[in-house]
């Protein structure tokens, strides 16, 4: 997983519906440094992405990490748009997850917007669609 190229694509979700604020900069910031980024680098890639393509990781793990990034990044400002839903679609299409499996996520996400995510409830959605 190529850190710069994930938080790339964080960044284009942050700023797919135009509006971005300190809780999304504060959450980039730690997946900056969850993923070896310094905060001075983070801050140049919000300015100014320059990396439009994702290499796509063989491990699902891998995968499952870059997807939930987005979906609490979608969550952490409590306010989940439709062009954010179409950049978490556009990417899990790409890193081949099913669409309904994203849509089960999505709405887990919509419920809780305003509280923690169960572990619990993450992973039976993991289940539902790779068992």
């Amino acid at each position: 997983m190529k850190s710069e190229e994930v938080l790339a694509a964080l960044i284009k979700l942050s700023k797919a519906d135009n509006y971005f604020d300190e809780f999304e900069f504060t959450y980039l910031l730690k997946v900056g440094k969850h993923l070896g980024i310094d905060d001075n680098r983070v801050e140049d890639l919000i300015k100014n992405v320059d990396i439009t393509n994702l290499t796509i990781p063989q491990k699902e793990e891998e995968r499952m990490t870059i997807i939930y990034y987005m979906l609490f990044l979608m969550k952490v400002d409590t306010i989940i748009r439709e062009e954010e839903i179409e950049v978490i679609h556009h990417y899990a299409f790409k890193l081949g997850f099913s669409a309904v499996m994203i849509d089960d996520f999505i709405a887990l996400m919509k419920k809780n917007k305003f509280k923690n995510v169960a572990v619990e409830d993450m992973l039976s959605i993991i289940k539902k669609y790779h068992n």
